[in-house]
C-alpha cells in the first residue's frame, strides 16, 4: 500500500473525527472530571486513528476478512462514541456547530469505510498467493540439489510433479505486483525440473536462489504471508 495514503488516511480519520468530537470541549479551567472526559475524547480519536490504520495494513496485506472487520470496528465505534459523548459535554453547542460535528462525524465513518474496502480489494493478490507461499513453504527442499546417493532421492519425475502443483498454485494469483513474482516463481520452478532432468545440479543451486529471492519479495509486499 501506497506509504503516503497509509499515513493520509488515518490522519484524516483522525482530523474528522476530532472534528465530531472534541469542538467546544475545554480543556483548561474545569475541574478535573471535566478535563478527564476532554482527554477520553482525544484517546477515542487516537483509536479511530490507530483502527483505521491496523485495518487498512491488514486488509492490503492479504489478511483475512474478519479480521479486518474486527480492526475496523473499533474504528467504527471510537468514533461514533466518541460523537455521542461530544454532544453530552457540549450541550450549549448551536444548531449550526452540531450540524458540522455530525457530517465530521459522518464524513470519518465514511473514509473509515471507504479506506478499508479499497485497501481489501487492493490486497486481493496477497489473499490469492497464500497456497502458493504455503506450497513453497513445504516443499523448500525442492529448491535446493539433492546430495542422495543416484535411486535413493527425490527423482526427477518427482520434480517435474513438484513444477506441475507450484505452476498450478501460481496460476490462482491474478492481482497485483506479486502476481508477476507468482509466474516467475511457476517459469523457475519448470527450469529446476528442466536441469534435474539434465543433471545439473549447479543450475538447479541458482535457480533455487532465484525462487526464494522471489518469495522474499513476496512475503515483503504481504506481511501476513510471512
Amino acid at each position: 500500500m501506497d506509504s503516503l495514503v497509509t499515513v493520509a488516511v488515518p490522519a484524516l480519520v483522525a482530523v474528522l473525527t476530532a472534528a465530531g468530537a472534541i469542538i467546544g470541549v475545554q480543556f483548561r479551567d474545569v475541574d478535573a472530571y471535566e478535563r478527564r472526559r476532554g482527554f477520553w475524547q482525544l484517546l477515542l480519536v487516537l483509536v479511530a486513528a490507530l483502527s483505521t490504520w491496523f485495518a487498512t495494513q491488514t486488509a492490503s496485506s492479504g489478511g483475512q476478512l474478519y479480521e479486518v472487520l474486527i480492526i475496523g470496528a473499533f474504528g467504527f465505534a471510537a468514533v461514533t462514541v466518541a460523537h455521542v459523548l461530544w454532544r453530552r459535554l457540549v450541550l450549549d453547542a448551536d444548531h449550526s456547530t452540531r450540524w458540522r460535528a455530525t457530517t465530521a462525524a459522518v464524513a470519518a465513518v465514511v473514509v473509515l469505510i471507504g479506506s478499508i474496502t479499497w485497501a481489501y480489494h487492493n490486497g486481493a493478490g496477497c489473499r490469492q498467493v497464500k497456497s502458493l507461499m504455503q506450497v513453497s513453504t513445504a516443499t523448500a527442499g525442492a529448491l535446493v540439489p539433492s546430495m542422495a546417493p543416484a535411486g535413493q532421492g527425490p527423482t526427477s519425475g518427482d520434480y517435474d510433479e513438484w513444477a506441475k502443483v507450484i505452476g498450478e498454485q501460481a496460476q490462482q494469483v491474478t492481482s497485483g505486483s506479486v502476481a508477476e513474482s507468482a509466474r516467475t516463481i511457476a517459469d523457475l520452478a519448470r527450469q529446476i525440473a528442466d536441469a534435474e532432468r539434465s543433471g545439473d545440479k549447479a543450475r538447479h543451486a541458482i535457480l533455487g536462489t532465484k525462487i526464494q529471492d522471489q518469495l522474499v519479495a513476496i512475503r515483503t509486499e504481504c506481511p501476513s504471508q510471512r
